[in-house]
């Protein structure tokens, strides 16, 4: 994929850092997501708050990372301490959006790849943390990504990538609503996070044959350990008298979300393939 051309290399060079950026001031709103939609609130209002003492932010106190650094992880006003989650959701969208950046050359089909990386981070933080995350914000997310991928291959005629997206996302819409009639209330964890699915149905869609064939191995491979993983824990814990927390769910965030964590690592290795 990648174009070793002499106009190629200085993009590169400018595109990454800036895709980096980019990322870390992204990672900053998609903290924002995670925290606020589970729980029904606008992400555009009010402004950002300290949810301990409940007072607005200044400014300052918003710039990713470098706030979290300078205020010694904790609150300036009530000294609650904040979750070093806050500076590594950014530190990880920033690496996110340069890895990206990097496989698609910098060219204009990155813009909507990133958007589809920052929209799998998000859900999987949701789900991470058991809440179950919302369909508009996989939904939502792929409508950007997809977007920005349809208007930018057809302006440098990828029409591989366009109509490999397109289908990608025909097709996830399609095992989404199945396992969304088979379990309405998502009561499965085996399904919990399947909003994931278009996200990851957009982004393995137009990257070719073989990045989608690695994609498909990593997600197999993936979900059977997480499965596995999971079970293990599960006899583990009943053999040894504790009832209490008995359903894979509750094993492990990673395990006891198997699709989700198996998209993301399908994701990111198709990438590298792409790359």
């Amino acid at each position: 994929m990648h174009d070793m051309s002499s106009g190629a290399l200085p993009r590169l060079a400018v595109a990454i850092p800036l895709a980096a950026i980019v990322g870390l001031l992204v990672g900053s709103f998609l903290n924002v997501v995670i925290y606020r939609t589970p729980l029904g609130l606008s992400v555009a209002t009010p402004r950002s708050f300290c949810p301990t003492c409940d007072r607005t932010l200044a400014w300052w106190e918003n710039i990713p990372v470098g706030s979290w650094v300078v205020l010694g992880g904790r609150c300036r006003t009530c000294r609650h301490p904040i979750s070093i989650r806050y500076p590594l959701v950014e530190l990880a969208t920033g690496i996110a959006f340069a890895l990206v950046t990097w496989a698609w050359d910098g060219t204009i089909i990155s813009a909507g790849y990133c958007a589809l990386a920052a929209t799998i981070i998000a859900v999987g933080l949701i789900e991470y943390d058991g809440q179950r995350a919302p369909l508009s914000v996989a939904a939502i997310g792929t409508a950007l990504g997809q977007i920005i991928i349809v208007a930018g291959g057809s302006w440098l005629h990828l029409w591989r990538l366009v109509g490999g997206s397109l289908a990608g996302v025909a097709l996830a819409t399609v095992v989404f609503g199945l396992l969304r009639r088979c379990d309405p209330d998502c009561l499965d964890p085996r399904g919990h996070g399947r909003s994931a699915l278009l996200v990851a149905g957009c982004w393995a869609g137009g990257l070719g044959l073989v990045p989608a064939a690695v994609g498909a191995t990593v997600w197999t491979l993936a979900y059977f350990l997480c499965m596995v993983g999971a079970s293990t824990i599960t006899r583990h814990r009943t053999g040894s008298g504790d009832r209490s927390r008995p359903s894979m769910s509750a094993t492990h965030p990673l395990l006891g979300t198997p699709l989700v964590t198996s998209l993301t690592l399908a994701m990111l290795a198709s990438l590298i393939a792409v790359g």
